[in-house]
């Protein structure tokens, strides 16, 4: 790294919002730093001020730790503790921005709330990725394959940020990611968190993805599901598909869900959902080079998440 860049460790928010009021577009915050730190080596990517974000992570995992110890809920007042915390406030389950990807997968709030979330986390890099990359980073970066992305799109998750001016801003995921490495975050601005409402015992939820290797592997189609599945009637409601790596971000397959919705838990939805996922991505990348394999992908991958909802026997493509 060039010796002009200027490094800055803040340890709470209110110095978080010291560090940001210095930014300029050339400015970068580091967490995980696992895409970050490419970036850095090239050419020319040297910032002109790091704001590394270690030092929050350790003052809120210090202070979740005596908050821990020191009351029966393990809540804190310190917001430092909230950007590494994961936590159930009204109604909504709160993920910390520097959360890692290791600890979404073994949360067990993530376990019984967010399953696909934790799916995602899993599936994310390695074991060594995984212990310091970041669901903060992992959005900001921006990349359309990126896993934690799409499980938080069927969530219905949004978004708080804070900016140098020490403003707190919450609007919804789809209205950050705007497209391969753009968002609408300023060059002043840091996430904070991710929050989305809690599921209830009916709910549940699955995330699948396929890519070029059987590990460690950048997702070349995913598809993170949720239903509401309603035992006596045996039908589906509240449903939401998220598909990701087969367009500029991920999003929601909306038709697909207004499809599904009141549908039979049976055979014949699972082919309607699977030939929907298909029709999804026929819509998302029309004409582009990838797109025999990517239908063909998402059919194989819109079954596994299907079956995985467990609602019946096990289905595969006829």
């Amino acid at each position: 790294m060039a010796q002009h860049t200027q490094v800055l460790t803040p340890a709470t928010v209110d110095e978080l919002v010291a560090a940001l009021a210095q930014t300029t577009p050339r400015s970068r915050l580091l967490a995980g730093g696992t895409d970050l730190v490419r970036t850095l080596r090239q050419r020319g990517g040297e910032p002109d001020l790091l704001i590394d974000m270690s030092g929050l992570a350790d003052r809120g995992a210090a202070t979740t730790s005596a908050a821990a110890v020191s009351t029966s809920t393990g809540t804190s007042d310190d917001s430092a503790a909230d950007l590494t915390s994961v936590r159930l406030s009204e109604g909504k389950l709160h993920v910390g921005a520097l959360v890692t990807f290791a600890e979404l997968q073994n949360n067990s709030l993530v376990r019984e709330q967010a399953l696909c979330l934790g799916l995602a986390a899993a599936q994310v890099g390695s074991a060594q990725i995984r212990n310091v990359g970041t669901i903060g980073g992992n959005v900001a970066n921006a990349s359309p394959c990126a896993d934690g992305a799409t499980a938080l799109t069927a969530l219905g998750a949004e978004v708080t940020t804070i900016d140098g001016a020490g403003n707190r801003r919450t609007r919804p995921l789809g209205a950050v990611l705007l497209g391969p490495g753009r968002t609408s975050l300023t060059h002043d601005e840091a996430i904070l968190e991710y929050a989305f409402p809690t599921l209830e015992s009916e709910h549940r939820t699955a995330f699948v993805k396929v890519g070029s290797r059987l590990a460690v592997t950048v997702a070349r189609v995913s598809v993170a599901l949720v239903v509401r599945f309603d035992a006596a009637a045996g039908a589906l409601s509240d449903v939401r598909v998220a598909l990701g790596a087969v367009g500029n971000t991920a999003f929601r397959a909306e038709a697909l869900e207004r499809e599904l919705e009141g549908c039979a838990a049976g055979e014949e939805t699972a082919r309607r959902f699977a030939a929907g996922c298909v029709a999804a991505v026929e819509a998302s990348i029309p004409g582009r080079y990838s797109l025999p394999y990517k239908r063909h992908a998402v059919l194989g991958v819109a079954y596994d998440a299907w079956n995985m909802l467990a609602l019946g026997p096990p289905l595969e493509p006829s």
